[in-house]
């Protein structure tokens, strides 16, 4: 799906060597039929796990994309731990997080940002204007007005929940002004 420059924006930056990497990896979660899973995973496990520690070793993801997949706060619900310690929790360790492929998800998470329609975030980005200027009571306005945005959109509220939250802190929204709208979306109406 091509990209728009406000999208890209989002993006991180890659270097040549990462993005032949990239270039060498499946990240779709649905594949075709006619694709094998396995072999897919089998491929991807090399240069997922040779990307990750390019971009580890030169400190290239933003700190908020991290924590949102190693800081526990950053996890709402049931389950206590972060979406890290969820793959521990099964066995799975170190480098081999990376190599699994319940991983793909975040790693697109790492390289891109929020997986939300290019229109609706810049219907998002118009209703919050500069995000230095959001204070606490904006953290709920925000919310609704994220919650309309779902609603014109038909943006199913398991997505919007935590694709909110992701571009929230993207935009440089607090994270407890970013966790306020996360919460509010999750209580909503929405189906």
């Amino acid at each position: 799906m091509p990209q728009n420059n406000r999208m890209n924006r989002y993006h991180i930056a890659l270097t040549p060597e990462e993005q032949e990497l990239l270039s060498k990896i499946d990240l779709r979660d649905d594949l075709p039929v006619a694709i094998d899973p396995h072999a897919v995973y089998q491929s991807n496990r090399a240069p997922i796990l040779a990307l990750m520690k390019s971009l580890i070793d030169r400190g290239a993801i933003p700190q908020h994309r991290v924590s949102f997949f190693t800081d526990p706060k950053y996890k709402p619900g049931h389950l206590k731990g972060s979406r890290q310690s969820l793959f521990e929790r099964n066995g799975t360790r170190g480098e081999e997080i990376f190599e699994h492929p319940h991983f793909k998800p975040y790693l697109r998470y790492f390289l891109h940002g929020c997986e939300l329609p290019t229109g609706v975030i810049s219907e998002f980005e118009r209703e919050v204007d500069n995000p230095e200027w959001v204070s606490g009571s904006d953290g709920i306005d925000l919310a609704k007005k994220a919650i309309a945005i779902c609603r014109r959109h038909r943006i199913p509220k398991h997505e919007a929940v935590e694709q909110f939250f992701k571009l929230a802190l993207d935009m440089g929204i607090s994270f407890s002004h970013a966790n306020t709208i996360q919460g509010i979306i999750s209580r909503s109406s929405l189906k």
